[in-house]
């Protein structure tokens, strides 16, 4: 009986364990579930500068989540927000604002996001009309001509300007200084920064001027506009003189993004700053930001608020009216300003002339005009 049944019981032993093919195939583990996308938060507004007891800044954030957005004003800072959560806060301003502008940084997060954006509060700018911003008198042979012009976030216009040794012939190109209480410094002429007689010479061409919260000097600087370099670059100059490229400068065919001299321009027409310091140029047609470290990119468009006023309205000049375009793009002459065309014999009044062109944000109601001469218009606010 033991013969017998001995193999049969093998048999079933077998059976019961799978049988006996040995097989060693792996398991397949179940797959490991996608992670979760990091939640991402943009902000944005019609404007960047207000004054005090003026306009309120719509600011609206937009997270790519379900999540609650949180609203904060950094400490110190002047002014309130309507509110400390939602999509859409304002920012209020003071009642009354004096001194230098102040930079208010306004921060929104949420589901572990967050980013900030950084406005500007002037002084109430005075009595709307224009003033005639003039270092020289106008029969000194010397007399600087405006080439071009930038402005900051402080309320400072920068005036490029060529000097006229005699009438017929050109100097080096100066750069000016013009501060929101009209002191006007020479930042670049017979000495740069203070350092030797001169040493601005090497620039031959400028195409725009701005400058960051701690006084750097940006300039865009066309092709062999400086020195040896042979391609277009942003020219970086500290309050202490020294000079750096900031990007570009390599000879170049055509825009390619990079940092530094891996940048490339083909003509870098600075059109203003934010109060992060990050420079934003017109290069030909094509929109393009350069953050404080040199890194370069190509943007769809130039931010809308970059030169708004503090109801995000921008300016410019057409066959010699200062026109105002609101947020929906109507264009509207404004209204108030004296023309010197217009001016009545013998009236002293401040005028616009016709030699104006382009047109810059001051503060949240004053402009800067640049033509032969420089303008500083208040607007009825």
């Amino acid at each position: 009986m033991n013969k017998i049944f001995t193999p049969l019981i093998i048999c079933a032993l077998l059976s019961a364990c799978g049988g006996g093919n040995n097989d060693t195939s792996p398991v397949t583990a179940a797959p490991a579930p996608a992670p979760v996308p990091a939640a991402v938060l943009t902000l944005s507004s019609p404007t960047i500068r207000t004054i005090g007891n003026g306009s309120a800044i719509p600011l609206t954030a937009k997270l790519s989540t379900a999540g609650t957005i949180n609203w904060k004003l950094a400490p110190g800072a002047p002014g309130t927000l309507s509110a400390s959560t939602g999509e859409t806060v304002r920012y209020l301003p003071p009642a009354s604002w004096s001194g230098t502008p102040a930079a208010v940084t306004v921060t929104a997060s949420g589901d572990g996001a967050s980013t900030a954006l950084t406005l500007a509060v002037a002084p109430e700018p005075g009595q709307p009309g224009v003033t005639w911003l003039r270092w020289r008198n106008e029969t000194d042979p010397t007399m600087l001509q405006v080439q071009d012009g930038g402005t900051d976030m402080a309320g400072n216009a920068y005036v490029l300007l060529q000097v006229r040794v005699t009438p017929s012939r050109k100097g080096p190109v100066n750069l000016a200084k013009i501060a929101p209480d009209g002191t006007i410094t020479s930042l670049i002429g017979t000495t740069w920064f203070g350092q030797p007689a001169e040493n601005g010479k090497d620039i031959s061409a400028t195409s725009g001027v701005t400058a960051d919260r701690a006084g750097n000097v940006y300039l865009g600087i066309p092709l062999y506009g400086l020195g040896n370099y042979p391609g277009p670059l942003i020219l970086k100059v500290t309050p202490s003189g020294a000079w750096s490229v900031l990007a570009g400068g390599g000879a170049t065919t055509a825009i390619k993004d990079g940092t530094g001299s891996e940048a490339q321009f083909l003509y870098p027409g600075i059109a203003g700053i934010d109060n992060e310091d990050n420079i934003y140029v017109l290069d030909g047609n094509t929109p393009r930001k350069v953050t404080p470290a040199g890194v370069v990119t190509t943007l769809p468009a130039l931010p809308a608020s970059l030169n708004a006023d503090m109801d995000g309205n921008t300016y410019r000049i057409s066959e010699d009216k200062l026109l105002r375009i609101s947020p929906d793009g109507k264009a509207d002459e404004v209204t108030g300003v004296l023309y010197c065309k217009d001016r009545p014999a013998g009236s002293t009044a401040g005028c616009l002339g016709t030699d104006a062109r382009k047109v810059l944000p001051l503060s949240g109601a004053s402009l800067v005009v640049f033509g032969e001469a420089v303008y500083r218009v208040v607007l009825k606010h």
